[in-house]
């Protein structure tokens, strides 16, 4: 129940402003697929190809990996940059957990990428269509974390309450003991039996 919360909450941060969201969105995930949709309108004016084959054209040229490797590559430097120029962390188990998964999700699809375009090349036959359930699966997982990452980075910024996902704070916790022990340092003259220190 808590890792579905831990999953399901950040998203929450889109309803507290669609439109950089959106924003994000037409940017990052839309634009980046102009490649993919110059490659079908090409193929489609020049000779005919239909929708259904240009997919599969792309699909065994491994375009879908190559967007999906790139979208959460992309991901990795904004959210390790917060995690190291933040002055307080906030969210710290979520930052470093979304780290570690695109760190696995890039070497695991860059492995099934090597191995299934090989296989392609080898067997591929424009007549026997078919869809490449894992590519499409990495694609679509590609983007739904991609927005989930643009999520974690927003937590900081979001007004709403948080407080369920955010680590203990430590950090202010830390800073609250260290200002404590400083303003009481100029009454500390004597230890507890007295002497003077």
């Amino acid at each position: 129940m808590r890792l579905f919360i831990l999953i399901r909450d950040p998203f929450k941060v889109i309803q507290e402003n669609k439109s950089d969201f959106l924003i994000w969105f037409l940017f990052t995930i839309v634009t980046g697929q102009f490649g993919i949709l110059a490659n079908f309108i090409v193929r489609h004016y020049t000779s005919g190809t239909s929708l259904s084959n240009s997919i599969y054209i792309e699909s065994t040229n491994g375009s879908f990996y190559t967007f999906a490797i790139a979208l959460i590559a992309s991901l990795l430097g904004p959210i390790f940059l917060n995690f190291i120029k933040s002055e307080r962390i906030q969210f710290r188990t979520l930052k470093t957990f979304t780290i570690i998964v695109a760190i696995f999700y890039l070497f695991i699809t860059g492995i099934i990428y090597a191995s299934l375009h090989s296989k392609f090349i080898s067997s591929s036959l424009i007549g026997n269509l078919s869809i490449d359930i894992t590519q499409t699966v990495i694609y679509v997982f590609a983007i739904i974390f991609a927005s989930y990452g643009y999520c974690i980075l927003r937590l900081e910024l979001s007004h709403l309450n948080f407080n369920n996902i955010n680590d203990p704070l430590f950090n202010e916790q830390n800073d609250e003991h260290v200002e404590e022990i400083l303003h009481a340092e100029p009454l500390l003259n004597h230890d507890p039996n007295g002497i003077e220190l």
